[in-house]
């Protein structure tokens, strides 16, 4: 897939899920901030400049003459919404000196319910408590929140010529969950797999103000989330910082001028990641159709012009899938049922949970008379590799390692040839505490995508693995949490950016729902007493298994398919 096809695709997706925010809101009746009043909402004209402009401009009230202190304070939180002119009517509200230095993109915080203002002991001290639901990071990393996650948020009053003023705040700004959607919007910064072959999305939340484009790349030059650091590679080289205040983009053209220490213009195929990595991560934008990368003040040479990205953006698997009927592994495609060629009878097994390679050469099972796992191939007998309580389905890497969890969090791969040796130990500690019900490796071997419940509520994570220089997985990342207190047992990657979500075992009709790795989702049809999903490429190829028969999802329906086949699984 191209840049451009990239987009559009993204905004596709994005205008079909941008109702269905995973913010988490809840109603509370408690003190309340007022969030009312004299704020003024409207939408920009078409725009005319070089670069598209916010279609949401938020013109908070400054402060009234005469306000006491707790009004100061309220106010300062109700102009959060003026993202404008790097939020200036909230700067009103500060003394000249926290005015300077106060920093209202360090963290936005989404709240839920209504926070309360309470006075403290000393004079002219108040404290905010506030329920959240997502944190929005300096470099545009959310971090979502589970319920009752609290802040407690400070602050210092003080008069300046007869007027309250704050002298004392956090940086950071607070808003609703319909204000963050208005304002904020998920971006994609890209990134490269260490073999330098697959791009890997990194998703960012900026406010939609002018130019955006300046966030993106600073975000970019920052480096990965920290839950991506030492999965992926940058091709910017330790200290590139941009060189101008802002990446302007005129008549489609973005321009960014980096300064990058000990620059070698010779240097091609370095130059050519920098202007790729850009390009992918900008492009997303309706004002962007091509990048000029400058540096030192001249435009940097990229050798001749090629028509495809050199980092693919997509990585697709095959079309058909592998199931069991009764104790046979079989293909599945179309309707169709084959045997799986080459391999041997399961007989002394109770086989479950099949998955195989991209290349179908090799295959694996849970035995659910022991909950080992078993690895197959053609012409091979199957072995058993290790056991444990409650496996997930074997999940398959580009790299030949297939993947489970227990349902105490412990991680372990092997590969897949019966003779390739002892199983590995991936460190995960985050998932100590927590029962695993599904994992699998994204596409391109980059991240785990894991569902994990505690006390009935599942948490959707997404972690990068780190691996030795020869693919060796050795470490779960600390994760990002892309949804928060959801009802889900099992998670499929979709594409690299898309994965696909439910609870399983219930008789009552669920809705399956397809989320981007930013946390925005959109819902499926309802479909009842489904004990099974499988997922190929895009939402045109999600099956479930409901009441004995496979389903495919076919527009806003559910067409049945097979009565025979089950636990069926794309590769991966």
């Amino acid at each position: 897939m191209t840049a451009r096809s990239g987009r559009a695709a993204r905004r596709a997706r994005t205008g079909a899920a941008a109702t269905a925010l995973v913010l988490g809101v809840v109603v509370t009746g408690c003190g309340a901030i007022p969030r009312s009043g004299p704020v003024h909402r409207h939408a920009e004209p078409s725009p005319t400049a070089t670069e598209a402009r916010p279609t949401y401009l938020v013109d908070p009230a400054g402060p009234v003459p005469g306000a006491g202190p707790e009004q100061v304070v309220e106010g300062f939180l109700a102009a959060g919404t003026g993202v404008a002119d790097d939020y200036s009517v909230a700067r009103e509200y500060l003394t000249p000196e926290l005015a300077a230095t106060w920093h209202p993109d360090a963290r936005t915080l989404v709240h839920r319910g209504e926070p309360s203002l309470v006075p403290r002991l000393e004079d002219g001290q108040y404290r905010l408590n506030v329920e959240v639901s997502a944190v929005v990071g300096a470099t545009g990393v959310m971090e979502r929140k589970p319920a009752g996650s609290t802040e407690v948020l400070d602050f210092e009053v003080v008069q300046v010529d007869g007027q309250w003023r704050i002298a004392e705040a956090p940086d950071a700004t607070l808003l609703t969950p319909s204000d963050f959607e208005d304002i904020f919007e998920p971006h994609e910064l890209y990134f490269a797999d260490p073999d330098l072959s697959n791009a890997v999305v990194d998703p960012r939340w900026f406010p939609e103000r002018t130019p955006v484009s300046t966030s993106i790349v600073r975000a970019l030059l920052n480096g990965p989330a920290a839950y991506l650091r030492g999965a992926v590679s940058t091709s910017f080289p330790t200290g590139t910082t941009l060189a101008g205040s802002a990446v302007p983009v005129q008549d489609g053209t973005a321009t960014v001028e980096l300064s990058v220490p000990d620059f070698d213009p010779a240097d091609i195929e370095v130059n050519r990641r920098m202007h790729e990595q850009l390009l992918l991560s900008l492009a997303q934008l309706e004002s962007v159709d091509s990048v000029e990368l400058v540096v030192d003040g001249a435009p940097v040479e990229l050798g001749a012009a090629r028509g495809e990205p050199e980092l693919a953006d997509e990585v697709t698997v095959p079309s058909r899938q592998v199931g069991l009927v009764d104790r046979q592994l079989v293909f599945y495609q179309g309707g169709q049922t084959e045997p799986v060629p080459g391999l041997p009878a399961l007989d002394a097994l109770q086989p479950s949970l099949p998955a195989m390679d991209a290349a179908a050469e090799h295959f694996a099972v849970v035995d659910g008379a022991d909950g080992s796992l078993v690895t197959l191939a053609r012409g091979e007998q199957p072995a058993e590799r290790y056991s444990g309580t409650g496996l997930t389905r074997p999940s398959f890497d580009e790299h030949g390692w297939v993947w489970t969890a227990d349902s105490a969090g412990t991680v372990r791969a092997v590969r897949a040839p019966a003779r390739g040796g002892e199983p590995v130990r991936v460190e995960a500690q985050w998932l100590a505490a927590r029962t695993v019900t599904s994992l699998r490796v994204s596409r391109g071997g980059t991240r785990a995508l894991v569902v994990t419940q505690q006390d009935g509520v599942s948490q959707l994570w997404l972690a990068g693995i780190v691996r030795d220089g020869d693919g060796t997985p050795r470490r779960l990342n600390e994760p990002y949490r892309v949804a928060a207190d959801v009802d889900a047992d099992i998670a499929l990657w979709l594409s690299d950016r898309e994965f696909v979500a439910a609870p399983l075992g219930g008789a009552d009709p669920v809705r399956p729902r397809i989320y981007d790795v930013s946390g925005q989702y959109e819902e499926l049809p309802a479909i009842g007493g489904l004990t099974g999903l499988s997922a190929g490429n895009g939402p045109s190829a999600v099956y479930a298994l409901a009441d004995g028969t496979l389903h495919m999802l076919t527009g806003s329906a559910w067409a049945p398919q097979d009565d025979e086949v089950r636990d069926p699984a794309f590769a991966g």
